[in-house]
C-alpha cells in the first residue's frame, strides 16, 4: 500500500508537517509513557546493544494514575514485579535498589510486608521515570501514523506529533509501540437507569472520589446513603475507605467483581440452597465456595468494618453487595453514586486506519503485550507493532509479566537491526 492509498486526514498531517532529521530513523517509537513504556525504556538501556528509542507522552510529566492513590492502599503483588526485578535481578532500576536510593530498605524489611504501599510505588515510578527525561518528549501528543512503501512492502512508519506549542512535525521508526485499548480487558459496568435526581441522587466519578471524599464524610441528618458502581480493584478500594467513615449510612456495592461474594453473608436475606449432585458425583473443587477467612486481606477487612458498622448501628446501617450487573433496583435509595465510566476511547484509536489493510489481527504474549500480525509480505520483517498494557486485570497493580515483556520487546529490535544490517550489506554486495 502506497501513501496515497492513506486516510486524507492522515496524509494531509504527514505531508504537510516538517521531518525533524530526515537522516534519523528511530528503532522504536512508543505513543505514551506509562509503566509498560517505562519498563521498555529500561530494558533498553540494560541492554547489550541499546537501541535508539523515542516516547512520546501528551501530559507534562510522568504520572501513574490521574488522581492521587487512596491512603494505607498496597499493591496486589510482591515488590518484586516491579519493572525490572523478574528480567534482571541484578537491575539498578529494582523496586530494592529505589527503597535503598530513598533511605528505606531496612524500614520496608522490618515492615514484614512484601506488597508496597500503592503511594510509595508510584513515587518509585517516578524514580525510573526522572532517569530518561531525555527520551521522552513531554506535553506531545501523536497524532497520526502512516506507513512507508518501500520496493514492494513497508520498511518505515511516518510518526506525526503535535508538540506543546501547537506545532507539528514528524519522525520516522522502524517499529510502533501503542498502549493496549483500555476497555480491552477490564469490564464495564453497565450504565445506570433509572436514577432520580430529583430525590438528591447524584452520581460522582470514580476518579473524581478523592476530590469528593470530605464532602461525603461529612456530618448528614439523616445519614448519607451511598452505593459504589464497578468491578475493578479501584471500586473495591473506594468501598474500604467508605466504611472508615461511621457518619455514614447504608452502604451498597454492586459489582461483576466475584471476589466480593464472600461478603454477601452479612445480608439478612439467606441465599436459598443450591441444588447438587450426590457427594459420589460432585467435584469438591466446584462446590466449594469462597469463604472470608480464604478471601484477600483487603476483603477481610471490608468484612471486619462492614460487621463493625452493623453491630454499632444495632443492625439499621449495613453493607450491601449485589454481585450482578443491573444497577437501577440497588441504587433506588442512594443519595450519592459513585460509579466507574467506561474508559473514554484512546486518542490513538484512530491513528492507525491507515494500517487496516496490512493487518491480520493481534497475537496475545502474556498479560501485557500484544504484537500485531501483517499480512505476509506486506510489512518488512525488520518493521514491528506492539500494543503494551501495564495494568493488571483488575487494573490497579502492574501486570506481573511486564519487565519480563519488555525485554522481549527490546531483543525484538536487537533482532531486528540486526536484519536490517545484514539487508544493507546484501544490497552493497549486490551492486558491486
Amino acid at each position: 500500500m502506497t501513501s496515497a492509498e492513506q486516510p486524507p486526514r492522515q496524509l494531509d498531517l504527514i505531508s504537510d508537517a516538517p521531518i525533524v532529521d530526515s537522516s534519523k530513523t528511530y528503532d522504536l517509537v512508543c505513543i505514551g509513557f506509562g509503566p509498560a513504556q517505562l519498563a521498555t525504556a529500561i530494558a533498553n538501556r540494560e541492554a547489550r546493544k541499546t537501541s535508539n528509542v523515542l516516547f512520546v507522552e501528551r501530559k507534562p510529566s510522568f504520572s501513574w494514575h490521574p488522581t492521587s492513590q487512596l491512603p494505607r492502599m498496597r499493591m496486589e503483588n510482591a515488590f518484586i514485579y516491579d519493572l525490572a526485578t523478574t528480567r534482571n535481578p541484578r537491575s539498578g532500576f529494582s523496586y530494592v535498589n529505589y527503597l535503598l536510593a530513598r533511605n528505606r530498605l531496612v524500614e520496608f524489611a522490618n515492615s514484614d510486608r512484601l506488597n508496597p504501599l500503592r503511594e510509595e510505588f508510584e513515587d518509585y515510578l517516578r524514580w525510573c521515570a526522572e532517569q530518561f527525561n531525555d527520551q521522552v518528549h513531554y506535553s506531545s501528543e501523536v497524532i497520526g501514523v502512516t506507513p512507508e512503501n518501500e520496493s514492494g512492502s513497508v520498511r518505515r512508519f511516518k510518526v506525526a506529533v503535535r508538540d506543546a506549542h501547537g506545532k507539528t512535525y514528524v519522525v520516522e521508526a522502524r517499529s510502533i509501540a501503542a498502549p493496549s485499548p483500555p476497555g480491552r480487558r477490564d469490564q464495564k459496568p453497565r450504565p445506570l437507569t433509572s436514577v432520580n435526581f430529583e430525590a438528591g441522587q447524584r452520581i460522582v466519578s470514580a476518579h473524581d472520589y478523592l476530590s469528593r471524599r470530605n464532602e461525603l464524610r461529612d456530618r448528614h441528618e439523616p445519614r448519607l446513603n451511598i452505593a459504589v458502581v464497578g468491578s475493578t480493584q479501584q471500586a473495591v478500594e473506594i468501598l474500604d475507605d467508605l466504611l472508615t467513615c461511621p457518619r455514614l449510612g447504608n452502604i451498597t456495592i454492586v459489582t461483576e467483581n466475584e471476589s466480593l461474594a464472600p461478603l454477601r453473608i452479612l445480608e439478612d436475606a439467606p441465599e436459598p440452597p443450591q441444588p447438587r449432585l450426590c457427594s459420589i458425583w460432585a467435584k469438591p473443587s466446584c462446590e466449594q465456595k469462597p469463604t472470608i477467612p480464604g478471601s484477600s486481606e483487603v476483603i477481610q477487612r471490608i468484612y471486619l468494618r462492614a460487621y463493625e458498622k452493623q453491630m454499632a448501628s444495632r443492625g439499621r446501617y449495613t453493607l450491601r453487595v449485589v454481585v450482578g450487573r443491573d444497577a437501577a433496583e440497588p441504587c433506588s435509595k442512594a443519595d450519592f453514586i459513585i460509579s466507574e465510566h467506561a474508559a473514554s476511547e484512546l486518542s490513538s484509536s484512530g491513528l492507525f486506519s491507515g494500517l487496516d489493510q496490512l493487518v491480520l489481527g493481534c497475537r496475545q504474549k502474556g498479560e501485557s503485550l500484544e504484537e500485531v500480525q501483517f499480512k505476509r509480505g506486506a510489512v518488512a520483517e525488520s518493521c514491528r507493532m506492539w500494543m503494551l498494557s501495564a495494568h493488571s486485570e483488575g487494573g490497579r497493580s502492574l501486570a506481573k509479566d511486564i519487565a519480563v515483556r519488555a525485554g522481549e520487546v527490546v531483543s525484538a529490535l536487537a533482532a531486528a537491526d540486526e536484519g536490517v544490517r545484514r539487508e544493507g550489506v546484501g544490497m552493497i554486495s549486490a551492486r558491486m
